[in-house]
């Protein structure tokens, strides 16, 4: 049993170390790429909308997911940081043309959405014990949001300090560097299973989102990303067009993200006695308060505090959604089923940015769509958990 655990604590620290690196050149790249498309268009309309690209990729996301069940699952984890980093240094060559910035950020995206469907939906499961993921999730995901706060930082001080184009240049070895930790796990055997169709992958997929507890979680939580997905962007644009540099946006971003990642690594002894599902409730309802405070925008001590409550509600929210889903999807058909419902809450985030886009570009109230949509995706898990607790009280009843 020694050995065993020994075995998975040296698997998952490499997952670890090769997730946070690539991470950290993830949210690097979520500063600086934004500011150097403000500074060349002077549009925040067009910045928000460009790095928001990056997240279309996950349209793609149920084609990845095909390929990640179909090949040696920590070559295609490796892979998709060596492209990102190839997508990277193509941008560094090009800085003065948008149009080549906006194409490899869309192309770089496909490597995101692999890598995370890979390092967190299907890896974990095939090197971890199902006793144990609860913490190897909680462990991972707040790595994850630690590394976040340090691609924000380590982003703001190389642009301040050495331009823009050796910022690039960084997040090109970063994703090179996560790449190479990868290849270092032991390789992970594709499942002995019988050959299936493009199509039939598709479908399998697909059809479990009309299981009940998946189909309603995809919704709620898709819904939320629309509302709070592109606030990260949004507050560098804003806080950059007040004239803050980009040392003072990415501390004051940190901040928050910090919170994150203390909720993302306290999640399993918080609410412990309760479910997976009131938990992901409760989580969703302080987001939904920390959006409203945000909202108000009676002074940066309310925004940056109204940011970090926020973000911890989401870390916390990520390890009980995360663990949900690994619960109830067997690991053979992982990538499949993950790839499809990242498709839809991933995917909602760089809509998210597009509808904080639209709503500058329109003029109009720049929190308005996100209100509303936080509002709507707590009451969609209302929904569902009264409608379980339903259900639950009639079986117990016959």
């Amino acid at each position: 049993m020694t050995d065993v655990l020994e075995q998975e604590n040296r698997a998952l620290r490499k997952l670890i170390a090769s997730s946070v690196v690539s991470k950290a050149a993830d949210y690097g790249l979520s500063l600086v790429a934004p500011l150097a498309v403000l500074k060349t268009t002077g549009s925040p309309a067009t910045a928000i909308f460009v790095i928001s690209l990056r997240g279309v990729a996950y349209v793609a996301s149920p084609l990845l997911g095909s390929l990640i069940d179909r090949f040696e699952r920590r070559l295609v984890f490796a892979l998709s940081q060596f492209l990102q980093a190839a997508c990277v240094a193509v941008v560094a060559a090009a800085l003065d043309s948008e149009h080549v910035v906006a194409l490899m950020l869309l192309i770089s995206g496909l490597g995101g959405v692999a890598s995370s469907i890979t390092g967190q939906f299907v890896l974990i499961p095939e090197l971890v014990a199902a006793e144990r993921r609860p913490h190897a999730v909680a462990r991972l995901t707040a790595a994850i949001e630690f590394a976040k706060v340090g691609g924000f930082l380590l982003g703001g001080v190389t642009v301040g300090a050495f331009g823009a184009v050796r910022s690039w240049l960084l997040i090109v070895a970063l994703y090179a560097l996560a790449g190479a930790i990868a290849l270092t796990l032991a390789r992970v055997r594709v499942a002995s299973t019988a050959p299936t169709s493009l199509r039939q992958d598709l479908a399998l997929g697909f059809s479990w989102l009309a299981k009940p507890d998946i189909g309603w979680l995809v919704l709620s939580m898709s819904v939320a990303n629309l509302a709070v997905g592109g606030l990260g962007t949004v507050l560098v644009t804003v806080l950059a067009e007040h004239g803050s540099s980009p040392t003072v946006i990415s501390v004051s971003l940190a901040v928050g993200l910090l919170a994150g990642a203390v909720g993302a690594r306290v999640a399993p002894w918080v609410l412990a006695a309760r479910s997976l599902e009131v938990k992901i409730l409760v989580f969703q309802a302080i987001s939904a308060v920390a959006l409203a405070a945000i909202a108000t925008e009676l002074g940066s001590a309310v925004l940056i505090g109204g940011f970090a409550l926020m973000s911890l509600a989401l870390g916390l929210s990520n390890v009980a959604s995360i663990s949900f889903r690994q619960d109830v999807i067997p690991v053979a058909v992982a990538g499949r089923v993950n790839s499809v419902i990242r498709m839809f809450i991933a995917g909602a985030i760089p809509l998210s940015g597009f509808l904080y886009a639209g709503a500058e570009a329109a003029d109009l109230w720049l929190w308005l769509p996100a209100v509303v949509l936080a509002t709507v995706s707590l009451l969609i898990w209302i929904t569902y958990m009264v409608r379980f607790h339903s259900r639950q009280g009639e079986a117990y009843a016959r």
